[in-house]
């Protein structure tokens, strides 16, 4: 018998490695990861057309230091607009909630930052979502080469997609701080919440 929590830890192992219990986090470093996992759920949960949140922990794995996971309830082949921008936005929730709560920013949202500007240049490169229009942007080797002046517009186009999610979800997180907290403290000690539990606590009365 394979019991729900195995399987699980057997999936979080597959997405981003066995947990990395030999590495020492100090107390004010495991803070700042809890704040900025609860920063990517809360945001999630926020935006209309995200994924549900399925977990999320403050637990060293792989290369990563904290993990948020999100899953669709059922398989898609199309993303909306709207739901391209709810992905960016929560991928931009950790680095809000460390500026709304420590005042600073860390390192820790290199990846995040990566992700969101790949899904700006597609959605303006390939996708035809952005002013420039419905034209294909992307060049191959030995394509049409793109002219300074529409690569300085691309540019400007993936910088304000990448912005706007960024306000979004510290506007997100502003409204609902007193949750942000209350969701981070707990996770700082508990160390893993799933989504029913991460629910219970966001949207209680």
């Amino acid at each position: 018998i394979i019991h729900k929590e195995e399987l699980e830890e057997s999936i979080l192992r597959v997405m981003a490695g066995p947990e990395r219990k030999s590495r020492v986090i100090t107390e004010a470093e495991k803070s700042i990861i809890a704040y900025h996992e609860v920063g990517h759920a809360i945001v999630m949960r926020s935006m209309p057309g995200s994924d549900p949140v399925r977990k999320v922990q403050a637990i060293a794995r792989g290369m990563a230091l904290g993990i948020t996971v999100s899953a669709p309830s059922e398989d898609r082949y199309l993303m909306r607009r709207s739901e391209l921008l709810a992905k960016m936005a929560g991928s931009m929730g950790g680095r809000a909630s460390e500026e709304i709560i420590f005042g600073d920013i860390t390192t820790g949202a290199s990846q995040d930052i990566e992700y969101v500007t790949n899904v700006a240049r597609r959605m303006v490169c390939e996708f035809g979502m952005s002013p420039l229009g419905n034209v294909a942007l992307k060049t191959e080797d030995g394509g049409t080469p793109i002219s300074a002046e529409t690569a300085a517009k691309i540019d400007k186009e993936i910088a304000l997609l990448v912005e706007q999610a960024y306000a979004t979800a510290l506007n997100i997180l502003r409204e609902r701080k007193d949750r942000l907290i209350a969701i981070s403290e707990h996770l700082i000690q508990v160390e893993t919440i799933d989504g029913s539990e991460l629910d219970a606590m966001l949207f209680a009365a």
